[in-house]
């Protein structure tokens, strides 16, 4: 094991002091120049702002994947509070299928009974037709027997006949009478008008039979006649009343079976009796065929709804798997940052330590180094967060590294170097330095030398180089030393 200081670690560029002054402050805080704690933490916090983020900053990964997450879980709960609507709209749908098929059946009754009906109605108008044929003849019937009751009888004459009767009879009263008066003249003559009067009543009445009989036999034919016309009839009404008797019959016959076919085709629909006793009609058929419609509207409905729901279900198991893989993401998420929340309390808990216990002793180191290099041109060094690394000068005066010339920083990072040899390691190594005073002046050099032999003249020192300063000075300050020309 070797302190070793290289060549390029003390350039005197200018460019390079800010890097310098750092690397030195580094050795204070951290033990380590080329580990800064600002540096470490300020990387860990970006870590976490770019490749975790805050719950409040959108465009980082834990924002997005938590939004991703609360996302995916509002998609999971929408999906599992839709399950049981596709179960009620399947019994829906189940419903008004049954509903649909139940309609067209009786859809299908009605038509059948609306058209058992039209062809009933057009029998029943036959059926009317004979029995207005059959009520016709019966009109006429009675118009005959009335016809028959019209045609006069003998009566009339008969009546007449006893009129003249009574003529003489009250004349043989009256001669009877004047007879027993006494007026025998009068009742000569009234029994000579008496016997005038039966005569001519008696060929009165011989041409009155004459015609009563003329009359008796036209009066036979007529209602011999009549009585024809009314047996005619009569026969024709018994033939209309068969007719209808037998359309009747066959249009109940036909009815009764029609009706058992019906109720044997449509047993499915309950209280089928009471169909047969509506009138089926279009508007009936027209509304039932309406309700069918909409219920198939409905049904179309129902199923587009089920259609995008199963779609949606459909997606479940791959909205299951992001969610699986988003909160991975989220739990890999925290425990990264969980990783550097440990990382930079371990570090923020090293460095305090550091500062503690290792920086004091540094700084003291330090201080010692730069004062015997510098000749007493500085006094002490000292590191702290606010100003960094900063030097007490010979009037007591404190100024910050990056004011000083560039080779005192030079002088002063290689006298950190030097000091840090015994918090490394209390063993004593070998000290290595790399063509170090390459920028040093001859003073500077000679100081160096001096303070090395002194401090640190129980370890091996090598010292590579390619010039003679170190030689001459080592050789002026009767310093022993080895030489080596490679």
């Amino acid at each position: 094991m070797a302190m070793v200081v290289m060549q390029q670690e003390v350039k005197l560029d200018e460019k390079k002091q800010n890097t310098l002054i750092q690397k030195a402050s580094n050795i204070m805080l951290t033990g380590e120049d080329d580990v800064s704690y600002k540096k470490i933490m300020t990387k860990l916090n970006k870590k976490q702002t770019d490749e975790i983020g805050t719950e409040k900053s959108p465009t980082k990964p834990l924002y997005q994947t938590k939004q991703k997450i609360e996302t995916l879980n509002i998609s999971k709960k929408e999906l599992e509070n839709i399950l049981p609507m596709q179960y009620e709209l399947d019994n829906k749908k189940d419903k008004l299928e049954k509903e649909i098929k139940m309609g067209e059946k009786e859809l299908e009754l009605l038509q059948n009974l609306g058209q058992i009906q039209a062809e009933r109605k057009i029998e029943e108008e036959k059926i009317n037709i004979n029995i207005k044929s059959k009520e016709e003849i019966e009109n006429k019937r009675k118009e005959e027997e009335k016809n028959l009751d019209s045609v006069k009888t003998d009566k009339i004459s008969k009546k007449n006949l006893k009129t003249l009767y009574i003529i003489p009879l009250l004349l043989t009263i009256i001669t009877i009478l004047l007879f027993l008066i006494n007026q025998k003249i009068i009742s000569y003559i009234g029994g000579i008008i008496d016997v005038i009067s039966i005569i001519v009543i008696f060929l009165i009445n011989s041409n009155e039979n004459k015609k009563y009989r003329k009359i008796k036999e036209e009066e036979k034919r007529e209602r011999n006649n009549i009585q024809n016309k009314i047996e005619v009839l009569e026969n024709e009404i018994k033939e209309k009343e068969k007719i209808i008797n037998e359309k009747q019959n066959e249009l109940n016959i036909k009815t009764n079976l029609e009706k058992e076919q019906i109720k044997n085709k449509f047993q499915d629909i309950q209280n089928i009796e009471n169909y047969f006793t509506k009138e089926i009609n279009s508007e009936n058929i027209l509304n039932e065929q309406k309700y069918i419609n909409d219920l198939k509207l409905e049904l179309t409905r129902l199923e587009m709804q089920r259609k995008d729901i199963i779609e949606k279900l459909e997606n479940k198991t791959q909205i299951e798997e992001k969610l699986e893989n988003a909160e991975e993401m989220l739990e890999e998420l925290v425990t990264y940052n969980d990783s550097i929340n440990i990382a930079k309390e371990a570090l923020e808990k090293a460095y305090l330590k550091m500062k503690e216990n290792i920086t004091p002793r540094f700084s003291s180191n330090l201080s010692k180094a730069i004062q015997n290099i510098s000749s007493g041109k500085y006094k002490t060094v000292k590191v702290n967060e606010e100003d960094g690394l900063i030097v007490e000068t010979e009037n007591g005066n404190y100024v910050q590294a990056d004011l000083l010339s560039v080779g005192t920083i030079d002088q002063l990072y290689l006298s950190l170097r030097i000091s840090s040899i015994n918090e490394l390691t209390k063993e004593n190594m070998p000290i290595i330095l790399d063509e170090t005073f390459a920028y040093f002046d001859n003073e500077r050099l000679k100081k160096v030398l001096e303070f090395l032999n002194k401090e640190y003249n129980q370890r091996q020192i090598l010292i590579f180089t390619c010039t003679k300063r170190e030689d001459e000075i080592l050789k002026d300050m009767n310093i022993e030393y080895n030489k080596i020309v490679l």
